[in-house]
Formats: structure tokens, C-alpha cells, sequence
């Protein structure tokens, strides 16, 4: 692979990077800024590619730090009004140890990420207050915002999440619905149609990824099954086509540390042998949490994620990094599959 097909967006910063693409093409990707899986300080910033170039810049801070905490969980997407929104979470802490949960924020741009305004009492139901964002706000009919959030019960034990709906453009959230009985944590939402939900959903007990649909009318989720084997998660999906979806995950097995994805035809019913995008090599101990854009229609995707070590980047390859790997989907299928993708688009 060669180098090019790489960007840098941030480097020392662990990043759980959250990509967007604004109507006018340019790029925004929100990621926390400092070095740590949340045991530092820090703040949620981000950087913005202008449209049909290729360098980062750094935009404006999404969400600043309170004194001796973080921001760094995050949710991210645009509104009806074209606004960038961001739910945010981080922690307190006390010489690098959690010390508390420095709540649940709302920050939102009208500038396209160059200034944001935060709001630190947002109107949420209470019982999201202390919950942990995750994933895009995605939008659901004409009118509809929607996120994920989950609360965690430690280590090995089954997680709960949540979706939250707004129907005033993201200026207050009251309707929500439990994710299923099951272990469910962290959760990349997609608009399958205008009643209809799709989510990839990473459990937390052996950190696989499964499937689960939501129907608007009913209000009820439904899970369709596994789509990846333990410690391969989190997962990002979006639409690339009319009935074609892509799923891209962390691959964290030792050993395999990188990104795969895997694609369905039909909306998710049944899904493609999964294949892997990019390696960070048996060096790497943490990266993953892609986050990817279609930049046009002739199947050229950009995919955001971090690592803590890569190869290319000699003598400093042990070093976090938020990147972008620029890669092609039709490079990883059939002539017969790729055409049932373009006549999609």
C-alpha cells in the first residue's frame, strides 16, 4: 500500500475520530485530542479537509475540558439546518485515574466546525444524563434527529444502550427506546428508510458486532444476529448504494490489528465475506473506531480511525495518530456485485 493512501489528522491524540461530510464537500472530523484511552486531559476538537484537497487543518474546539477532566466520547452529525451537532462526555480525574463522570454535553456549529457553542445542560431525559454518546446522529424522514447512547457495567459484564430522538432539529431530545435485552454498548445507527433503523452494535462481554433493526411505527428493536467474531469491533455503517450497505470495524484480535469491512446487497439481510482494508502490523496495541464517508460515486470512500503504532510512519511509527485511509470499494468486489453498487447511487 502505498504511503499516499494515508493522511494524518492529528498526531498524538488517541482520537476516536468521527468523519462527516458537509454539503459543500468539505470533510470534518471530530476526534479527543490527547494521548490516553481517557486518563488524560483533554478536549474534543477537530479539523476540517476542504473540499478537493487533500491536507487537515485544525478547526475549532467542539468541547473544552473542565478543570482536572476530558471530553472525549462523542457523537457527531448534521442537521436539518445543515448545523454540525455533538453530544459529548468525559471524565474527572485525579493524577490519571476516573474520579467521576464530567457530564453529558451538546455542542453545535453553524460555521461548519470553525466555532461551536456548547450547551452543558442540554434537554435530554434523565435517564441519558449519565450515559456515554456514541456513533452519528443520523437523520430519519424529514423531520427526525436521531443518536445512540450507552451506559457501561464494567468490564465483562453486559452493557445497555439507548436511541433518543429530537424532532425540533436537535434542540431538545425527550423520546427513547432500549436497545434490546441484550448486551449492547457502543452503536453506529443508519437510516435504512424513512421508518426503519438499522444498527451494527458492539457487545461487551467478548466485544463482537451484531446487527439490529428498528422500526419507527412499532418502536421495537430487532436483532438480526452477529456479523464479526470476538474483539472485532467498533463498527461504522452507511449507505453506498440504494439497497447497499458498509460495514467498517476494528479488527483488535493480536496479531490482526487493523480495519476490515464488509458489505450487503440487499439492506442488510445477508452480508458479503468480510476483507481487511488496512493492517497496522503485530507491533500495534490499540486502534480501531473507523468512521467513514463516500466522497463520490465511483466508489472512493475515506475512512477516519486511530492507532497507537504505524509502520509507514518511520522512526516514529509507535506513536498515536488520528489518520484517513483513502481507499475504493469496487477494488474489493465483483464486476457483477459492483454494478448492482453503481446502479444504486
Amino acid at each position: 500500500m502505498p504511503k499516499t493512501d494515508l493522511s494524518v489528522v492529528a498526531t498524538n491524540a488517541c482520537g476516536w475520530p468521527n468523519l462527516s461530510k458537509l454539503e459543500n464537500g468539505d470533510l470534518i472530523c471530530v476526534y479527543f485530542n490527547a494521548p490516553s484511552h481517557g486518563l488524560l486531559e483533554g478536549d474534543l476538537v477537530c479539523s476540517i479537509q476542504k473540499s478537493k484537497q487533500r491536507k487537515w487543518a485544525k478547526a475549532g474546539i467542539v468541547s473544552q475540558r473542565p478543570a482536572n477532566g476530558n471530553r472525549m466520547h462523542l457523537a457527531v452529525g448534521i442537521a436539518q439546518n445543515s448545523d454540525l451537532l455533538c453530544f459529548s462526555s468525559g471524565f474527572l480525574l485525579n493524577d490519571q485515574k476516573f474520579v467521576g463522570f464530567a457530564g453529558k454535553w451538546l455542542s453545535r456549529s453553524s460555521d461548519g466546525g470553525l466555532s461551536w457553542t456548547e450547551n452543558q445542560d442540554p434537554k435530554i431525559p434523565q435517564k441519558l444524563r449519565n450515559t456515554i454518546p456514541f456513533g452519528r446522529i443520523i437523520s430519519v424522514g424529514n423531520n427526525t434527529l436521531v443518536y445512540a447512547c450507552y451506559r457501561s457495567q464494567g468490564r465483562g459484564k453486559a452493557s445497555e444502550s439507548w436511541v433518543c430522538f429530537s424532532h425540533d432539529d436537535g434542540w431538545t431530545w425527550d423520546r427513547y427506546y432500549k436497545l434490546g435485552n441484550n448486551d449492547s454498548n457502543e452503536v453506529a445507527l443508519c437510516s435504512l428508510t424513512e421508518s426503519t433503523i438499522l444498527a451494527a452494535v458492539r457487545t461487551h462481554v467478548d466485544h463482537h458486532v451484531k446487527i439490529c433493526e428498528f422500526s419507527c411505527k412499532t418502536k421495537r428493536w430487532v436483532e438480526k444476529g452477529a456479523v464479526t467474531l470476538p474483539m472485532q469491533h467498533p463498527a461504522d455503517l452507511i449507505k453506498v448504494g440504494r439497497n447497499c450497505l458498509l460495514m467498517t470495524y476494528g479488527l483488535r484480535n493480536r496479531g490482526l490489528m487493523g480495519l476490515a469491512a464488509r458489505i450487503s446487497l440487499d439492506s442488510g439481510k445477508t452480508w458479503l465475506p468480510p476483507w481487511t482494508i488496512h493492517q497496522c502490523g503485530p507491533k500495534a496495541n490499540d486502534l480501531g473506531y473507523p468512521s467513514t464517508v463516500s466522497i463520490d460515486k465511483q466508489g472512493n470512500l475515506l475512512t477516519a480511525f486511530y492507532t497507537d503504532y504505524e509502520p509507514l510512519y518511520k522512526p516514529h511509527s509507535s506513536r498515536y495518530r488520528v489518520l484517513i485511509k483513502r481507499w475504493n470499494i469496487f477494488e474489493w468486489m465483483t464486476a457483477e456485485n459492483q454494478k448492482i453498487v453503481e446502479d444504486g447511487m
